[in-house]
């Protein structure tokens, strides 16, 4: 008899079944106002917290204990939303933790990138705001001008050296975060770029866009090695994102969109 919970629906029933355990559960917590949708979502390293990006322009950091473990979700004392950034004035459409788990990068359709760093101490009340006090004192510490149209998707290099966005302006910019001056802005693509991705020893760079291709960019003199268009001529329709994804051995990346009969 080999009968195990391989379920939990959004309301906690078990589903059984056989085979290695798996729980799903949708916290009915997670949420953004409005019920605005959520575009993107990121775990710390550290994995305590994890980063929402919402259609109510705001930014929240949730607590994962609360997520992990129903006897925390239900404490009263303990929180679940650590902070609410609202600094974006249209959706915000990616987060994503910097490596060291140091910075938090955010990117909107109101063109900007913005860094927050945790410093010490508790979080306060934004001014104007009807969101709780924050826990976590996450602090706007670099605005990030360069695009003129919605920033789709941003990528930490993995070192923490240079962060990469790209935007509906068919631009990628390479930032160096320390200092928020443009690394480089890479121009080969002819329609919205919607995904960045770096390779895991920080040699590559992709990205793809609504002109049916991806282009992999050699970081020494950001040269393109390859523009790979043949997987995606037959795809139909565009996608709100086309966000890659580097195998671990960056041997591989998996890309969106693409269609084989």
């Amino acid at each position: 008899h080999d009968e195990r919970v391989v379920g939990v629906s959004s309301r906690g029933e078990e589903r059984r079944g056989s085979g290695s355990m798996v729980h799903i559960y949708k916290p009915e917590f997670v949420k953004h106002d409005g019920g605005s949708p959520i575009f993107s979502v990121d775990c710390h390293p550290d994995g305590t917290r994890m980063a929402t990006a919402g259609g109510d322009q705001k930014v929240k950091l949730w607590n994962l204990e609360a997520l992990k473990k129903r006897e925390v979700e239900a404490d009263p004392n303990v929180p679940r939303v650590l902070a609410t950034l609202s600094d974006h004035f249209n959706t915000v459409n990616c987060v994503r933790f910097s490596k060291n788990g140091r910075f938090l990068a955010s990117g909107s359709t109101d063109s900007n990138v913005f860094l927050y760093e945790k410093r010490p101490g508790p979080g306060r009340a934004q001014f104007g705001s009807t969101d709780e006090p924050n826990v976590e004192n996450w602090v706007n510490c670099q605005a990030l001008r360069g695009h003129v149209s919605d920033v789709i998707d941003i990528a930490w290099a993995p070192d923490d050296s240079m962060l990469a966005s790209c935007s509906l302006d068919n631009l990628i910019i390479v930032w160096d975060p320390a200092t928020g001056q443009r690394v480089t802005t890479l121009k080969g693509h002819t329609s919205f770029v919607k995904g960045v991705a770096w390779d895991p020893i920080g040699k590559f760079l992709a990205t793809q866009a609504d002109d049916k291709s991806c282009i992999v960019w050699r970081v020494d003199d950001w040269s393109v090695v390859s523009k790979i268009t043949e997987p995606y001529q037959s795809s139909m329709g565009a996608t709100f994102s086309l966000r890659l994804s580097w195998s671990p051995d960056g041997k591989a990346v998996t890309t969106c969109n693409s269609y084989k009969k």
